[in-house]
């Protein structure tokens, strides 16, 4: 979805995923596939691809993340996808934060809360779920202290949601 949403939390500033992005985006998540429900290998026309239909949807709002000390420098991305507008749900996940960028520790929880503040502070949402693998349990931790709770225990993956009085606030 082509938006124009600019979000700030802490350190991290969240703002619309642009086309430069999506090589770095690519690669990251190729480097980092262990951790998604679909682990495939995705080529340069396969991410054109993708970034060409996202941008046609209205209920995916993708972001690229940066540091507020460095807002020229991509450093991960982040979405709120799935988006429900009428029932006001959505689906958060796709979180990537380059640790070979970024040697200090907790980005990652930051834009995990400034993403979910922003669905309920901007979009006005009322709940949002995520999937995560059960074996990865530092993400797991980062959405726990976030405020999300454990719903549902599939097979291997735990199903989290929030709610708005629920998101970390500090």
């Amino acid at each position: 979805m082509k938006h124009s949403y600019t979000y700030e939390f802490r350190r991290i500033i969240l703002e619309p995923l642009e086309e430069k992005d999506i090589e770095l985006l690519r690669l990251l998540r190729n480097r980092e596939k262990q951790y998604f429900i679909n682990q495939d290998e995705i080529t340069k026309e396969n991410q054109v691809n993708w970034y060409k239909r996202y941008l046609e949807k209205d209920n995916d709002i993708m972001f690229r993340v940066v540091q507020t000390c460095k807002p020229d420098v991509f450093v991960g991305a982040i979405a709120l996808y799935d988006i429900d507008w009428e029932k006001r749900t959505c689906e958060f996940g796709r979180t990537l934060i380059d640790r070979e960028i970024v040697k200090e520790k907790g980005l990652g929880f930051e834009a995990t809360v400034g993403v979910t503040q922003f669905g309920f502070d901007v979009l006005n949402l009322n709940r949002i779920v995520a999937e995560v693998w059960k074996t990865n349990e530092r993400v797991l931790k980062i959405y726990k202290r976030a405020g999300y709770n454990i719903i549902e225990e599939k097979e291997a993956l735990y199903k989290l949601e929030i709610k708005p009085e629920e998101v970390f606030r500090d």
